[in-house]
């Protein structure tokens, strides 16, 4: 039996239907600004990466669960989402940035267990500002790019 993998479009319109901002790199500062705190969901094509149709329905649940936290959900689409990973220095997907007055406090990557993944959205939405990792540092040469 196969089963049913949903394209993005069919997990943008839930996300768009729950009431999540769709980001891209040109208005990911100025939602940042708007909102205290930011949860910013990267995706990837749910056909290579099926978690990113879960975590469509698990990060409602989990801010359900949550007393108290009312982080805005924003989300970006699988070319979007290529852009913002390299500025926070996420390498795999699905992967939730979490933002506090536009400054970034961590990230979940991944799917976890429930109580695991409740347990660390309430670490990062306390969390204090840090800086994002990087995902390494470009190698260049003021020659002609030849390696001597």
């Amino acid at each position: 039996m196969q089963s049913y993998i949903p394209t993005f479009d069919s997990v943008a319109a839930r996300l768009a239907a729950l009431g999540y901002s769709q980001a891209d790199a040109a208005n990911l500062d100025t939602l940042a600004a708007a909102h205290p705190q930011l949860v910013l969901m990267l995706n990837a094509d749910p056909h290579q990466h099926p978690e990113v149709a879960d975590n469509a329905i698990i990060v409602p649940e989990v801010l359900k669960s949550l007393p108290g936290a009312a982080p805005h959900v924003c989300w970006a689409d699988p070319a979007a989402s290529r852009t913002l990973a390299s500025r926070f220095g996420v390498l795999k997907y699905p992967a939730l940035v979490f933002l506090r007055g536009g400054q970034y406090t961590g990230v979940i990557v991944g799917l976890m267990d429930w109580p695991d993944v409740v347990h660390r959205f309430t670490e990062l939405l306390a969390a204090p500002a840090r800086r994002p990792p990087s995902v390494g540092i470009p190698v260049t040469s003021p020659t002609s790019g030849a390696c001597q």
